[in-house]
């Protein structure tokens, strides 16, 4: 039942896999940092909204807003950005208004979030390292079980 889990392509998938959580989560701890250190606050306007529904529950997730705003030099920038369940729901219901308040860089005004949204890279380092060092800890098993197998 467990000789899957001895299996090398799990344990080359979890190696692969963690080491791309541990990338991720360091490129997203470098945007969150430049957000944080000189990005500029402005409220955006949110021009339209989209989110997905499960067909069997109905239960809505994964709000994307389609949001507009100007720069402190002038530009107009239209992107999109997600934004949390709590508040997607608010402005599908009206009961908000349609603006949300972001946080982007002025060299890169397109990068950016919303200014309620928490820095989750920590987390996504931290289960990485934890694949990572299980995929490896498997592989050195199964190289000292098939030594000691022959």
């Amino acid at each position: 039942m467990f000789r899957i889990f001895f299996s090398p392509v799990v344990a080359i998938c979890l190696v692969l896999f963690g080491a791309f959580l541990m990338h991720a989560g360091n490129k997203n701890a470098v945007k969150f940092a430049a957000l944080r250190d000189h990005g500029k606050t402005t409220k955006a306007e949110v021009t339209k909204l989209e989110w997905k529904e499960k067909k069997t529950s109905h239960a809505d997730s994964l709000y994307t807003a389609h949001i507009r705003f100007t720069t402190e030099d002038g530009r107009e920038i239209r992107t999109e950005v997600g934004i949390a369940a709590e508040q997607g729901r608010a402005l599908r219901n009206h009961s908000a208004p349609s603006a949300i308040t972001v946080r982007y860089l002025p060299e890169a005004p397109s990068t950016l979030q919303d200014i309620n949204q928490d820095d989750s890279s920590d987390a996504q380092k931290g289960v990485g390292r934890y694949m990572l060092f299980a995929g490896l800890a498997l592989l050195v098993l199964r190289f000292f079980l098939s030594k000691r197998a022959d």
